[in-house]
C-alpha cells in the first residue's frame, strides 16, 4: 500500500499545538527575533537622539560667530558699547532652541557694566539641560543656554519615531515567524507527521510490500532534498525488515517442528528411564542376592571345607607317626605327597576366600606412598627367603589415593609373583616405578601408569587374556608353586579402583604390569 499525506480536521497547522515543534519554533523564532528587533531599535533611536542633540549643539556653537558679527561696526571695527552688546545678545537670543544668553565682561572693558556682573538677555535657569560658553576678546565670557522646550520636542520626536519602530518590528517579525512556521511545517514538519502516521500503522505481518511515499510531487532526477534521502532508506529497511520477518517465520516454523519432535524425544527418554531405573533396580536385587549367595559360598568354603582337609591331614599324620616304619619308600612319598595336596588345597581356600573379600569389602580412599610400600613388602620377602640375593629397584615419591589396603594386598601379589619367577634367573632384578604413554586419559593425551617389572621366566603374549582369569596358569606346580588366584585379585583391586591393568611379556625374558589407579597419581 501507498501512504498518502492528506489535509486533515486540525486545519493548516496541525503541529502548532502544547508540546508539538511548530509551537517551540514559534516561540524560538519570535525570542530571537524581538530581542534582535529591540537591540536595533534602541541602535536606531540612539543615533536619531543624538542627530537632535547634535542639531540644538550646533546651533549654539553657531552663536558665537552671530555674535561677533552683530558688535562689528560698519568701518570694521569693534563695538563694544552695552548697548551692541545688547544687540548681538539679543541677536543670538533669536536663533532657534535658545532661551538666554548672558555676558560675563572682563573688569574695566565696559564701564557701564559694574564688574563681576553680567549682562543677561532672556529666561535663565540654574539647571538649564545645555549650556555652551565662549569667550570674546577684550570682551568676556558669553553663556547660552539651550531651550528647554526644544530638548523635550527633540525627545517627543525620538519617542515617537521609537514607537512607529518598535510596532513595525513586532508586525515584520510575526509575519516573519508564520512565514517561517508556514514553511517549515510544508517542507518538514507535515512529512515527519506522515512519517510518524505511517509508522505506526504499518504492520511487517501485512502480506506485500508496504512503502512510504510524501505527497510532494513528482521530483526530477537530481533533485531529492534530504527527506528524499530519508524515505528511501526507510523504505530500504522496510525491505530488509520483511525479508527478515520471513526468514523469522520459517526459522520460527522449523523451531516449532524442532520443539515438537524434542518434546516427543524427551517422553521417550523418560520412558526409557523408568524402564532402565526399573531394571536396575532389578539388577542390583539380582546383585545384592549373588553377594548373598557368594558370601553365603565363602562361609561355606571357609568352614565345610576345611574341616575334611583338617581330618584328611591328622589321618596322614597319625599314619606318619604309627605307621612310618611299616612304609615302604614309595608309600612314604605318597603320604608326602598326599599332605602336600592337603597344604595347596588350604591355600587354594585362603586365596578364594581372598578374593571373595576384595571385592566385597567398602573402599576407604587416602593418600598411598606407593614407594614406601613397596620397600615394605620387598623387605618381608627377603625375611621369607633370606637366601636369595634379588637386586630390587623403586622409584622414590610414588603415590596415589587408594585403599590402604587393597592397594598392599596387590603389591604383595605382584612382588611375589615377580620374587618367584626371578627364581630361575642367575640376577634377578625386580623394579616398580611410573612411565607415561599415550592415552586419552591423562593431559593432552598422556597417560600415567604404574608397573612392576622383573627378568624372571616371562610368559607367552598369547595367552594373556587367560591371565586374570581364577586358577589359570602357565608354568608348572612342581617348579612355581601358587594357587592362580593372586592376578585375578589384583585386576579386581585395579578394577574396584577405577584403573586398569595390562601386560608384556615374553618366554625367558621377564614380564611386566602396568596399572592405573583412576583416582589419580599424585
Amino acid at each position: 500500500m501507498v501512504f498518502e499525506m492528506a489535509r486533515n480536521n486540525e486545519g493548516v497547522w496541525p503541529v502548532v499545538r502544547r508540546g508539538g515543534v511548530g509551537l517551540r519554533l514559534v516561540g524560538s523564532v519570535l525570542s530571537v527575533s524581538l530581542c534582535v528587533a529591540i537591540a536595533l531599535t534602541s541602535l536606531q533611536l540612539y543615533w536619531e537622539y543624538r542627530s537632535e542633540l547634535g542639531a540644538i549643539e550646533r546651533c549654539l556653537d553657531g552663536a558665537k560667530l552671530l555674535f561677533v558679527g552683530a558688535l562689528s561696526g560698519p568701518s570694521g571695527g569693534t563695538d563694544f558699547s552695552a548697548a551692541a552688546v545688547r544687540l548681538g545678545l539679543e541677536a543670538v537670543l533669536q536663533l532657534p532652541d535658545v532661551a538666554a544668553v548672558s555676558l560675563r565682561p572682563e573688569p574695566g572693558v565696559l564701564t557701564q557694566i559694574p564688574p563681576g556682573e553680567s549682562l543677561a538677555v532672556g529666561r535663565h535657569r540654574d539647571d538649564a539641560p545645555m549650556v555652551r560658553r565662549f569667550s570674546v576678546n577684550q570682551l568676556g565670557t558669553v553663556t547660552v543656554e539651550a531651550s528647554e522646550a526644544a530638548l523635550n520636542a527633540a525627545d517627543q520626536r525620538v519617542w515617537g519615531r521609537g514607537g512607529i519602530i518598535a510596532a513595525c518590528q513586532v508586525v515584520q517579525t510575526t509575519l516573519v515567524t508564520l512565514f517561517t512556521l508556514f514553511i517549515v511545517y510544508w517542507l518538514v514538519i507535515r512529512h515527519v507527521v506522515a512519517i510518524a502516521r505511517f509508522v505506526g500503522r504499518f504492520d511487517i505481518r501485512e502480506p506485500g510490500a508496504t512503502r512510504l511515499a510524501l505527497a510532494r510531487g513528482d521530483r526530477p532526477s537530481g533533485c531529492e532534498d534530504e527527506l528524499d534521502q530519508a524515505v528511501g532508506a526507510f523504505n530500504a529497511l522496510l525491505g530488509r525488515l520483511e525479508t527478515a520477518y520471513r526468514e523469522l517465520h520459517t526459522v520460527n516454523i522449523e523451531l516449532a517442528a524442532d520443539n515438537h519432535a524434542r518434546r516427543l524425544a524427551e517422553q521417550e527418554i523418560s520412558h526409557l528411564n523408568a524402564q532402565l531405573e526399573h531394571r536396575v533396580r532389578q539388577r542390583t536385587r539380582e546383585l545384592e542376592a549373588a553377594n548373598r549367595e557368594l558370601a553365603a559360598f565363602a562361609h561355606s568354603v571357609s568352614h565345610d571345607l576345611r574341616a575334611p582337609l583338617r581330618r584328611i591331614d591328622g589321618f596322614t599324620r597319625i599314619v606318619e607317626e604309627d605307621y612310618g616304619g611299616r612304609l615302604d619308600s614309595a608309600g612314604v612319598g605318597i603320604l608326602g605327597r598326599v599332605r602336600a595336596a592337603i597344604r595347596d588345597m588350604g591355600e587354594m581356600i585362603d586365596s578364594f576366600l581372598s578374593l571373595s573379600r576384595c571385592t566385597r569389602q567398602e573402599l576407604f580412599f587416602e593418600s598411598v606412598d606407593i614407594s614406601a610400600m613397596t620397600a615394605q613388602v620387598v623387605a618381608v620377602l627377603r625375611e621369607k627367603d633370606p637366601g636369595r640375593a634379588v637386586q630390587t629397584v623403586i622409584q622414590p615419591g610414588l603415590t596415589a589415593q587408594g585403599d590402604r589396603r587393597l592397594i598392599k594386598l596387590a603389591l604383595e601379589n605382584l612382588l611375589d609373583n615377580a620374587w618367584k619367577y626371578t627364581r630361575q634367573t642367575p640376577a634377578p632384578l625386580i623394579a616398580i616405578g611410573m612411565s607415561e604413554r599415550s592415552g586419552s586419559n591423562g593431559p593432552q593425551g598422556v597417560e600415567t601408569e604404574f608397573f612392576v617389572c622383573d627378568n624372571g621366566a616371562g610368559f607367552d603374549v598369547a595367552y594373556a587374556k587367560r591371565l586374570f582369569t581364577p586358577f589359570q596358569r602357565f608354568h608348572d606346580a612342581e617348579v612355581y608353586e601358587g594357587s592362580g588366584v593372586g592376578l585375578a585379585t589384583v585386576q579386581r583391586i585395579i578394577a574396584r579402583h577405577g584403573g586398569g591393568i595390562r601386560a608384556e611379556a615374553a618366554v625367558g625374558v621377564g614380564a611386566t604390569f602396568y596399572f592405573t589407579l583412576d583416582s589419580g597419581v599424585v
